[in-house]
């Protein structure tokens, strides 16, 4: 082996290393170039969302300040109605002959109540119908029922006195369970 092959073959080790490091390095340097695109293309999405997020909320703001806006038009709207209603007198001479704006407001007045009404007639119907579709004889078998406890327990309480009537005359020692209140036992 000569020492010129030595060196020779360093020097092909050199640069084969220097290739493979070259070679890696211009592969990360395609990663980067990629990862910066990517980056590059979410920052644009960001920045679109993060818009069309403003202009929603923007939208959203001048929603909500048209809805306080027309709640408030409808409260001043019913609170003048009422204002007009309750301060306006008629000042027609004439009984029966009045033609002022009182009467238009009375008008109004009628025909609203009207409407509440015809809703609640609709209701009361409504609920009638669903009493009705009750049965008839249910409300009576409660009342049975309840007649039924009541006399269970006047007898329960009777059995227990003349059983303690029998254990004295007869010098046996009772032990009743007692559970408390009968009705809060049936019904727990």
């Amino acid at each position: 082996m000569r020492p010129s092959d030595g060196v020779h073959h360093k020097e092909h080790d050199v640069v084969k290393e220097y290739a493979r490091v070259l070679q890696m390095y211009n592969e990360l340097k395609k990663r980067y170039n990629k990862e910066v695109k990517t980056n590059q293309r979410q920052n644009e999405t960001v920045a679109m969302l993060s818009g069309k997020i403003n202009d929603l909320e923007h939208q959203l703001h001048l929603a909500n300040q048209k809805i306080n806006a027309l709640e408030y038009k409808k409260k001043d709207k019913f609170a003048s109605i009422q204002r007009r209603l309750s301060s306006d007198k008629c000042m027609c001479k004439k009984k029966g002959s009045c033609s002022c704006k009182y009467l238009d407001q009375l008008l109004f007045e009628t025909q609203r109540l009207k409407m509440e009404n015809e809703t609640l007639s609709k209701e009361r119907r409504m609920l009638k119908n669903e009493l009705a579709a009750l049965d008839k004889d249910f409300f009576d078998e409660i009342e049975d029922l309840k007649y039924a406890l009541q006399e269970a327990v006047k007898l329960n309480t009777h059995y227990e006195k003349y059983l303690k009537q029998l254990s004295s005359t007869y010098g046996i020692t009772l032990t009743v369970l007692r559970a408390g209140n009968p009705r809060t036992t049936l019904w727990k």
